[in-house]
């Protein structure tokens, strides 16, 4: 289960989910026994200190693994579009290569709002394990920069070669119009240069604005003599962006040979856990009746909204017989709801949350994607509860409300 981006065993030509990059958690290698009790997502300590980004801490677990997640909140422009897949590859490459001399793990994530720097390893490196930290959020180095640029600009037009890519890229910007996706853009990755990246870099980077969770059963000095030095600035004047004369767009142009269709929803009022609960139902209702066309189901992170999206793929033949079953989706699976249904599917969703919990870097991934969307570390309980607590009435009305209002639409034609 990738968490926040939930793909619910899908059945066909599904659209390419758009706020990846990389979101998936590790979930072997556990370093803590498995629980079912939530309250493992309540954290030690929220500290708020000179000199150090805003910290949650949780000292829980082994003694012997420790992380650290660091999320700098990075929204771009089109102007700077790609922007932060770039600064991620360039942290990745510093990371993994200091994190091999320990046998430590690194990752760096670009989110739908956010950078995100993790380092894991053993609570004995945890100075090393800090230094890595520091030498991921140092300013770019720029030796590989043209390189990276390159494959991140490949990236982006393989996506525009297929009809899965450019439906996704139409939909995501009609539920965010104005706002790139995470992977950046051909004109923006064109126009990117070192000037470019490092004002980007030194806009987004700073002291004030970083989050940073702590997953380590050490006491909260040791924790802290650690960290003290992290070499992001305070805050300061945002540096202004060079010049860069735009490129313009170019035209996607696959081959497509099937109809493709794809509707979306946002939904309001932050993460909703009946929505995670509602796509496995969905793709449930698509299992169950299958006919000469495609379907697929997907709950999109857009931004700090999540999204329901819906898609398909005909042939000429059964072009009508798709687009009919696609609009009529929602409805068809809230006529099917049944309380055991729901139940069996909250139980999974609860399973999956709390086996990831089960890891030091998977603990903070929960916690720091919760403060991350602008929410308490522990709001990871609060949505389990509620789980808990789901019933086939509540699941019914969701989808009739999502049903009775108007989706965002698109399509790529033959």
């Amino acid at each position: 289960m990738t968490l926040f981006l939930v793909l619910a065993g899908l059945s066909g030509p599904t659209v390419e989910p758009m706020a990846e990059w990389d979101t998936g958690i590790l979930s072997t290698g556990a370093a803590y026994p498995g629980t079912t009790d939530p309250r493992i997502f309540r954290p030690h300590a929220e500290l708020t200190l000179p000199g150090f980004p805003r910290t949650t801490l949780y000292r829980t677990g082994s003694d012997d693994v420790v992380t650290l997640r660091l999320s700098i909140p990075l929204e771009e422009s089109p102007e700077e579009a790609g922007a932060g897949q770039l600064l991620r590859s360039l942290a990745q490459d510093r990371m993994e290569i200091l994190a091999a001399r320990v046998g430590a793990r690194a990752r760096v994530t670009r989110h739908g709002t956010a950078l995100v720097y993790e380092i894991s390893g053993a609570s004995q490196d945890l100075d090393f394990l800090a230094w890595i930290l520091r030498e991921g959020l140092a300013p770019p180095d720029m030796g590989r920069f043209q390189e990276v640029r390159r494959t991140a600009l490949a990236q982006v037009a393989r996506r525009l070669e297929t009809p899965q890519g450019v439906l996704a890229l139409q939909l995501r910007e009609a539920l965010a119009p104005g706002s790139p996706p995470p992977q950046g853009t051909i004109s923006g990755l064109e126009r990117m240069d070192a000037a470019r990246l490092s004002a980007v870099w030194a806009r987004s980077h700073r002291l004030d604005a970083a989050l940073l969770v702590v997953v380590a059963n050490l006491p909260t000095e040791v924790i802290l003599a650690s960290l003290t030095d992290l070499g992001l600035p305070e805050a300061g004047p945002d540096p202004a962006l060079p010049p860069g004369a735009p490129t313009g767009e170019p035209r996607p142009r696959p081959e497509v040979i099937r109809l493709w269709l794809a509707e979306g929803w946002s939904i309001e009022g932050g993460r909703d856990p009946r929505a995670l609960v509602a796509v496995r139902l969905i793709s449930e209702t698509i299992q169950d009746r299958r006919g000469d066309y495609e379907l697929g189901v997907e709950l999109w992170e857009v931004g700090r909204r999540w999204a329901l999206v819906l898609s398909g793929a005909a042939y000429p033949r059964s072009q009508q017989a798709m687009r009919t079953r696609l609009q009529g989706l929602l409805r068809e699976t809230a006529e099917r709801i049944t309380e055991e249904g729901v139940r069996l599917h909250s139980a999974e969703v609860r399973r999956e949350f709390m086996d990831t919990a089960r890891t030091p870097w998977g603990l903070a991934e929960l916690a720091g994607q919760a403060l991350d969307m602008g929410e308490g570390p522990d709001e990871m309980e609060s949505m389990i509860q509620e789980l808990t607590q789901l019933e086939a009435g509540d699941l019914r009305r969701f989808l009739e409300s999502l049903s009775a209002g108007t989706p965002v639409r698109q399509e790529v034609r033959p």
